[in-house]
């Protein structure tokens, strides 16, 4: 474990802790759990890879706050004993760490398996090795696997759709239409309601 992780760890003892991980993708989704809980000015911590969509600094620790969000990925992904998991997708490339693609699975599905009682794993259902892993029943764990959300583009405009509605954002790909769905459906187990969520979204920059 190294130091930062040690001092993120630290500060998330008594915390409810969110750990975003994935082969790609992670930075965005986990920007997007900090955009909309900036935007209804709710109290919580995190820790991030890279700056940007509107986020000047990696992290925000404190000794207040009830959550906190963390992008994780394969190596340290288990060290943060996380309540919440969200796994974006599993992309194998070979390494010396994970010479086979096996390898690299078992390890996703490690950090699954380590998911607590009581605890919830999200999982994108469109990449194959996500939903292998995510799927898999676990005692006690609630499983909630999403999908890309549904979205359409205008003369360069891109939105989401909801129904009749059409929400603007400022970012497009099939990536970030599931990140969108992802962020939505983890927020919404923590009190962000659809409206909220697309409402805020809207400002959510590139």
């Amino acid at each position: 474990m190294n130091k930062l992780t040690e001092t993120i760890l630290n500060q998330a003892a008594d915390k409810q802790r969110i750990v975003v991980t994935g082969s790609r993708g992670t930075t965005t989704l986990a920007s997007m759990l900090i955009h909309v809980l900036t935007y209804y000015k709710r109290p919580f911590d995190y820790a991030i890879s890279a700056a940007g969509h509107g986020i000047s600094e990696t992290s925000h620790l404190s000794s207040g706050g009830p959550l906190i969000i963390i992008e994780a990925n394969e190596q340290n992904m288990l060290d943060f004993k996380h309540h919440i998991g969200l796994i974006t997708n599993i992309m194998w490339t070979a390494s010396a760490d994970y010479p086979t693609a096996d390898d690299y699975v078992k390890r996703f599905d490690q950090f699954a398996d380590s998911t607590p009682k009581a605890g919830q794993l999200f999982y994108c259902e469109h990449d194959p090795l996500a939903l292998l892993v995510g799927a898999k029943p676990r005692a006690d764990v609630l499983n909630v696997g999403y999908k890309i959300h549904p979205h359409t583009s205008d003369a360069g405009n891109h939105f989401i759709t909801s129904g009749k509605d059409k929400i603007p954002v400022n970012i497009y790909g099939s990536q970030n239409f599931q990140n969108i769905s992802g962020a939505k459906e983890l927020l919404k187990r923590i009190g962000i309601t659809a409206d909220q969520f697309y409402k805020a979204l809207s400002s959510f920059p590139l």
